[in-house]
């Protein structure tokens, strides 16, 4: 695993690790339909940012943001965002992860990417042609 990306080693540039919680965060309340208030975002990021530090260092954000997606997919409503919600998301992402390379197979996450490089591929050589002027 490439331990550039992960969160402890991001923490030299807090403002950045900020922007993209931030935008994780945003998304999040995107995929559950609700329109966030400014003043609640901005407290809810400075939480979410401490947990990411001091509970999930090891983690890269793409693998926060694949865990949020994965744990709203795998949960019946009614979900919310708080700190509850995002810890036990990530909790049960760590916890299949590790479960997963224990008994020596491939991670989700592994796989996620994998088949993401695959589209990328296949999608990416293709020629496009204009039709109309």
């Amino acid at each position: 695993m490439d331990k550039k990306n992960q969160i402890w080693n991001r923490l030299d540039d807090v403002k950045a690790l900020k922007l993209e919680c931030l935008d994780i965060l945003g998304e999040f309340y995107v995929l559950l339909g609700h329109k966030p208030e400014a003043l609640i975002i901005k407290k809810l990021n400075e939480q979410f940012v401490e947990d990411l530090v001091s509970k999930y260092s090891s983690l890269t954000l793409n693998q926060v943001r694949f865990a949020i997606k994965k744990g709203l997919q795998e949960n019946d409503p009614p979900i919310f965002v708080n700190v509850p919600t995002w810890n036990k998301f990530l909790r049960d992402f760590k916890k299949h992860e590790q479960l997963r390379r224990q008994n020596n197979q491939i991670e989700s996450f592994k796989q996620h990417q994998k088949r993401l490089d695959d589209m990328s591929k296949l999608i990416g050589p293709r020629e496009v042609k204009k039709i109309a002027k």
